[in-house]
């Protein structure tokens, strides 16, 4: 399989499915929308657990970039429930090829990231790879845990009349990216200057204020991660059983993000998207109200109904959303490394 997050499809019916559960299509349902886990209740505190994976690779900037957004995404989900992470495991899966130097190297990079988001305590531990068809990329894995104190016991959210919310932008991680390793060919068509401006934007990946404004306002939140805006989504709706309607030329892009994206003829909706989350409230008008105090870029997006149809409009057409099946920023990548 390929690096970064696993087909939906295939996380479902060989994964998930094996969970222990009495129901299983209830048991996945329970899982928050950001992939946080539940622990026993007590002491008036849930212990909380999010873990995502990334593939660390490219030249020492993007390398420093990944592991930083790697975090980022690990601390959104859980700051999602209200919890900080307290103690982090970090585990590494090495190519082939991976010398030593290279791993004291990234063992820097990630202690660097670490302490920028004052997380002191954590755990590392590496394997290497029998073989590998990524040459040089390492698979890096997060898990972060925390406690949260307990809500009230509420009545299962109705979905349908909820408005979502985006805040931050739409394909935040993959710009970055982009801009650190297809930089020359960029610069054939766009200023350096300006590159340097998008570069700046791109690598503020962190949600964890707009996730705790948001579940400090009672919202349900989804960070977004590899897939894009458009997986995100999808998998809130799966979460919720529950379809959409959503106006994509309300989600939220950088200008330079969709000059990179035209450039290298990509959609930046199937983008990773670490750096923004969606979040499902009944009180759209507050919420914006909180972010913009913040100083946090937010906007509503959509509305929740009954069924399970998640239709884009755009205009008079009409799409709708799919599973996430591959992220599209590695598969750009490839194409023009081989090229």
């Amino acid at each position: 399989m390929r690096a970064g997050k696993l087909p939906g499809v295939v996380e479902e019916r060989s994964l998930l499915m094996y969970m222990e559960t009495t129901d299983k299509k209830v048991g996945m349902r329970r899982m928050e929308p950001a992939q946080v886990a539940l622990s026993e209740r007590n002491d008036g505190y849930q212990c909380m657990l999010a873990t995502d994976q990334m593939g660390i690779f490219g030249n020492d900037q993007t390398k420093a970039f990944c592991v930083g957004a790697l975090f980022d995404r690990v601390c959104g989900k859980l700051a999602a429930s209200g919890a900080a992470g307290e103690v982090f495991t970090i585990s590494l899966s090495l190519p082939p090829k991976c010398e030593e130097k290279e791993l004291k190297k990234l063992a820097q990079v990630i202690a660097r990231a670490a302490k920028e988001r004052d997380i002191t305590a954590y755990s590392l531990q590496a394997q290497g790879r029998y073989e590998s068809g990524e040459e040089g990329v390492v698979q890096m894995t997060v898990t972060g845990a925390g406690k949260t104190p307990l809500r009230p016991v509420q009545e299962a959210l109705q979905p349908a009349g909820k408005t979502v919310i985006m805040a931050g932008y739409a394909a935040l991680e993959a710009t970055a990216v982009f801009l650190l390793e297809q930089r020359e060919f960029l610069l054939r068509r766009l200023a350096a200057g300006y590159l340097a401006q998008g570069l700046k934007k791109a690598v503020d990946t962190d949600v964890r204020e707009a996730a705790r404004i948001a579940f400090h306002a009672g919202a349900l939140v989804k960070t977004a991660g590899e897939g894009g805006v458009y997986a995100a989504l999808w998998e809130l709706g799966e979460y919720l059983d529950c379809g959409m309607d959503l106006n994509p030329y309300d989600i939220l892009l950088h200008q330079e993000t969709i000059e990179v994206c035209e450039l290298l003829d990509i959609s930046p909706y199937m983008l990773a998207s670490g750096g923004c989350l969606f979040a499902v409230t009944g009180d759209a008008e507050a919420l914006l109200a909180a972010y913009r105090t913040a100083g946090i870029a937010a906007t509503k997006i959509g509305t929740l109904k009954e069924g399970r149809d998640r239709v884009l409009h755009n205009g008079e057409e009409e799409r709708f959303l799919e599973p996430f099946r591959a992220e599209e920023m590695y598969r750009v990548l490839e194409g023009r490394m081989r090229n």
